[in-house]
């Protein structure tokens, strides 16, 4: 049908009702927003959802702290990763200044994500030869236990998307309580990202014969650690 009046007309007709003349008056929908009015009550919401989705997550205030928090998840899984390939820790270009500093007290070795290779192609083989992909995250949801990270070419997606485990960074006052106020933000920046990724635990689907399985189009552990300066 060549337009939206005729086609309009043709469905009204095979239901038995006239053409209607003008679109119906507006519905005021008002639904109210899950809020949380305290930024304690939004970080620990959105820790107890994160880790209910099968992420492990901590709240830290100080470098000694993030220390013992990452040698207590990765322990001397580090230093096997990196003698096995240089490259295992793989990093966005630039992290919060906290973990900047642990990783430099832990002695790990972090290769930012341009510097990882030439090309974009080679960086993304060098992020899925990786063992652990670490970035920043713009955004939290406490509601659902999310994790809002926009793309950048020096904040490469390949980064949180193919090394089997992914550890972000997060300070605590970026957590939301919902969606709608994320939007809202992200809608102010003026010029939108070119992608949004929303990471709620690790990877998982149920399209293989409803057999729910870990891992399939992401990392298979996810890591948070939330700065409460």
């Amino acid at each position: 049908m060549s337009d939206t009046h005729e086609f309009i007309n043709h469905l009204a007709s095979k239901l038995g009702r006239p053409t209607p003349s003008q679109a119906p008056p507006a519905v005021d929908i008002n639904v109210p927003q899950y809020h949380l009015s305290r930024s304690e009550e939004r970080i620990s919401v959105f820790l107890q959802n994160w880790q209910a989705l099968g992420g492990k997550g901590a709240i830290v205030k100080s470098v000694d702290d993030t220390v013992r928090c990452l040698k207590e998840w990765f322990g001397d899984q580090a230093d096997t990763w990196l003698k096995e390939y240089s490259q295992a820790i793989l990093a966005w270009d630039t992290l919060p200044q906290l973990a900047e500093s642990a990783f430099s007290a832990l002695s790990w070795p972090v290769t930012r994500y341009t510097q990882a290779a030439a090309t974009p192609h080679d960086r993304y083989l060098a992020a899925a030869r990786a063992e652990l992909g670490i970035t920043g995250s713009d955004w939290g949801i406490a509601l659902s236990g999310t994790v809002v990270v926009n793309s950048d070419p020096q904040r490469g997606r390949a980064i949180s998307l193919l090394p089997p485990r992914h550890l972000t960074f997060i300070e605590g006052q970026k957590i939301h309580s919902n969606l709608s106020e994320v939007l809202t933000e992200l809608s102010a920046l003026g010029s939108p990202p070119a992608a949004v990724e929303l990471i709620s635990g690790p990877s998982r689907t149920s399209d293989i014969e409803m057999d729910l399985s870990i891992g399939v189009h992401g990392p298979i552990e996810v890591y948070v650690v939330i700065i409460d300066s």
